[in-house]
């Protein structure tokens, strides 16, 4: 059950990232101002940190030596 787990946040992670990626891409193509696509970048990298975090505790929690 476990590894079921660990496999479906991993393809979430993958679908999440490309997501990510496309609304990067989206913004280089539809914006013209610098400052917009920086607001969008930084936008994109916090939500790639955060789902990266995330998936991370999932997926290796078994690791932690406290329990």
């Amino acid at each position: 059950m476990a590894s079921l787990i660990r496999s479906a946040v991993a393809g979430l992670w993958l679908i999440a990232t490309g997501v990510i990626g496309y609304v990067a891409y989206a913004a280089i193509r539809t914006e013209h101002t610098p400052q917009a696509i920086w607001a969008w970048f930084i936008l994109c990298a916090f939500a790639f940190i955060s789902a990266t975090w995330l998936a991370y505790n999932v997926l290796f929690a078994h690791n932690n030596p406290d329990q």
